[in-house]
C-alpha cells in the first residue's frame, strides 16, 4: 500500500472495525496520564488526525470536555462522523485548513499514530508548528507512534517493521494490524526517537520528554508505543 491507504474508504472501515485493543489498554491511558487530561488541561481538546473519532468520543464523554477532531481523509471524517459523533465533538477535514481557530485556542492537543504514516520532515514541522499556534501558553501536547526501538517486534495486535531489517530515519516499513478478525497492512515510516524529540523543540515546544509504557499480560518485553510530549 501507498501512504495514502487512508483515503480509501474501505481502509479507513477496516482501520475502524479492529479496535484497537493494545492501543486502548497501554498507549492512551499513558498518554492522558502523561498530558494530565481533566486535571490539569483547561479548554478544548484536539485529536490531530483523529482517524474513525474513537479517541475524540472517548475524549469529550470521559472528561466533559468540548473536542475537535480533524483529519486529512474525508472518508475518516465521514467514518468519525457516523460511528462517533457525540454532544461536544466536531470532526473536521482537514481539506478546510484550521485557519477559523485563533491563535491559543486549545487547551490540549494530541496527535496520535498520525505523524508514522508521513516520511517527509517538513511535513511533520508544519504539522506541529500549525498545533503549536493553536495551544494556549503552557498547554500540553502528545504524540504516540509505534516504538522505534521494537521494529520487528510481534505483539498481538501488531508489529511495525521487520526484525532483520536496519531502518534510517525516513524509511519506509511496513506495518500490520489486527483485531475483531480482520487484518490491515499498511505502510509507515520510521522515526527515530530522538527526531520525535528534536520535532518538539524545534517547534516551540518545552519540557519535552518520552514515554514507554510496557504492556505485560503476556505480551513481549518490549514497548510497542513511544509517547512523546511537551509544553507550549
Amino acid at each position: 500500500m501507498t501512504t495514502e491507504w487512508w483515503t480509501s474508504s474501505t481502509e479507513a472501515t477496516t482501520y475502524a472495525s479492529l479496535g484497537n485493543p493494545l492501543e486502548w489498554r497501554v498507549a492512551y491511558p499513558a498518554l492522558f496520564e502523561e498530558l494530565a487530561i481533566g486535571t490539569r488541561t483547561h479548554g478544548p481538546i484536539l485529536d490531530y488526525g483523529c482517524g474513525p473519532g474513537t479517541v475524540a468520543s472517548y475524549l469529550a464523554e470521559r472528561y466533559a470536555c468540548d473536542v475537535v477532531g480533524c483529519d486529512i481523509s474525508s472518508d475518516m471524517i465521514g467514518l468519525a462522523t457516523r460511528i462517533a459523533a457525540r454532544p461536544g465533538v466536531r470532526f473536521i477535514d482537514l481539506a478546510d485548513g484550521l485557519s477559523e481557530f485563533p491563535d491559543e485556542y486549545f487547551g490540549a492537543a494530541i496527535c496520535t499514530f498520525v505523524l508514522c504514516v508521513i516520511g517527509d520532515r517538513e511535513q511533520h514541522l508544519s504539522i506541529v508548528r500549525e498545533i503549536h499556534r493553536l495551544l494556549k501558553d503552557d498547554a500540553p501536547f502528545g504524540i504516540v507512534v509505534p516504538h522505534p526501538d521494537s521494529t520487528g517486534v510481534q505483539f498481538s495486535t501488531c508489529r511495525s517493521g521487520d526484525s532483520e531489517t536496519l531502518y534510517a530515519a525516513g524509511d519506509p516499513m511496513t506495518t500490520r494490524l489486527t483485531g475483531n478478525g480482520n487484518q490491515l497492512v499498511i505502510e509507515d515510516f520510521y522515526w527515530p526517537t530522538e527526531w520525535y524529540e528534536k520535532l518538539l523543540a524545534e517547534c516551540g515546544f518545552h519540557s519535552v520528554r518520552t514515554a514507554s509504557p510496557h504492556a505485560g499480560g503476556g505480551e513481549p518485553d518490549s514497548a510497542p508505543f513511544l509517547i512523546v510530549t511537551g509544553r507550549r
